[in-house]
Parts: C-alpha cells; sequence; structure tokens
C-alpha cells in the first residue's frame, strides 16, 4: 500500500465529507418521518467509495479526482417506504463514528508529521 501524504489527506477529507452528508440525510428523514407520505433516503456515495478503494489498494489517484468527487453532488435514493426512527438514529451514530475515526487519523498523520519534521521522532 503506498500512496502520498497528499492523497492520504484527499482521502480523509472526501471520507470526513461522506460521513457529514450522510448524517444530514438521516436528521433530514427524522425531520421529515412524520410527514407519512415521504419515503426515506439514502446517499449513494459508489463513485467516491470507487475511489477511496483505488487509493487504499495503493492505485493511483490523483488528488483532484477525490477533490472534485462532490458529496454534494451523490445521488440520493429514495427507499419504497419511511425507514423506522431507530435505523434513523442508528445512521446518525454510524456517521459521527465515522467522522469521529476519521478526525482522529488525521490528528495522528498531522502529529507523527509535526514529530517528524521537529527532528524527535527518534527520541
Amino acid at each position: 500500500m503506498s500512496y502520498s501524504p497528499t492523497e492520504a489527506i484527499h482521502a480523509a477529507s472526501l471520507g470526513l465529507s461522506m460521513a457529514q452528508r450522510r448524517a444530514e440525510v438521516a436528521a433530514t428523514n427524522i425531520a421529515l418521518r412524520g410527514d407519512g407520505t415521504r419515503a426515506a433516503q439514502r446517499v449513494d456515495f459508489s463513485q467516491q467509495l470507487g475511489l477511496l478503494q483505488r487509493v487504499a489498494r495503493g492505485g493511483e489517484v490523483s488528488p483532484s479526482a477525490l477533490t472534485q468527487a462532490a458529496v454534494e453532488a451523490a445521488p440520493l435514493r429514495t427507499e419504497s417506504g419511511p425507514s423506522s426512527l431507530d435505523h434513523e438514529v442508528a445512521e446518525l451514530a454510524t456517521a459521527q463514528l465515522q467522522y469521529q475515526s476519521l478526525a482522529e487519523a488525521v490528528n495522528r498523520h498531522f502529529a507523527l508529521t509535526r514529530l517528524a519534521l521537529s527532528g524527535r521522532a527518534g527520541a
């Protein structure tokens, strides 16, 4: 697995955006649940996931391709009916955990970079 630090940062940024969008859609589903006529929606991240999988396998993906994989443009698919409140809350919790995990990974990456640049990595 070999990818550049720039690819890693852009991939993490894309992952953070995906988690945020997932939470937004789940929150909208919760807010509109009382309508009764509106079916739940889900975001289709197939294009974005394909790019992230290529990065994870060490394939070359340009940072601009990761940046241009706009999460806002990811299509929404409508489910056959409204989902349960429990399912939507679980979607929110999952998105939160994904966001938190990625944010911690980015923080660790920058902390290691900072240590390496200061010359204290071996101390």
